[in-house]
């Protein structure tokens, strides 16, 4: 069977692509998205387990899935100071859960609007190189670190 796109993403960042990886928490993976840096880190929340839906997790590791999401996302606001984190759990192209947080600045196009909706040609124009990616990285992951102590939340970074 076909590896899926979420479990690739996740063994290539461990594996190969380590500038990538942020933090792994007890229930998923956080990453810095190599692509849409537009929006100054823009990350993923993947989950460990690979199902498609929420209600196919257990209640309790469904519980700690979302309250860690939560805690990446507010790291990840103290990291990089937007006006507004979206967070999106879509799953339409790739099943397994993930999350999509996405901060929101005051040079958004459409502040009003899903990301989507604004013209790629916008926002696939903002690339970081690999320093940049790194220093980006680390900001959030110091900023994980120190949430999940304040939480009490597991997490390896």
């Amino acid at each position: 069977m076909e590896e899926c796109t979420c479990c690739r993403i996740i063994r290539t960042v461990m594996d190969i692509e380590k500038d990538y990886f942020i933090a792994e928490l007890k229930t998923g993976y956080a990453i810095i998205s190599n692509r849409w840096q537009y929006f100054k880190g823009y990350s993923l929340f993947i989950c460990k387990e690979c199902v498609g839906e929420l209600h196919e997790l257990s209640p309790d590791f469904r519980r700690e899935f979302l309250f860690e999401m939560t805690v990446v996302a507010e790291a990840l606001y103290t990291a990089v100071s937007p006006i507004k984190i979206n967070y999106e759990l879509l799953g339409n192209d790739c099943k397994h859960l993930h999350w999509h947080i996405i901060p929101r600045y005051g040079t958004d196009p459409m502040p009003q609007k899903a990301i989507w909706n604004i013209d790629r040609d916008i926002f696939d124009t903002t690339t970081l190189d690999v320093s940049e990616i790194i220093t980006l990285r680390d900001k959030i992951r110091d900023e994980i670190v120190r949430h999940s102590k304040k939480y009490g939340v597991q997490c390896t970074a």
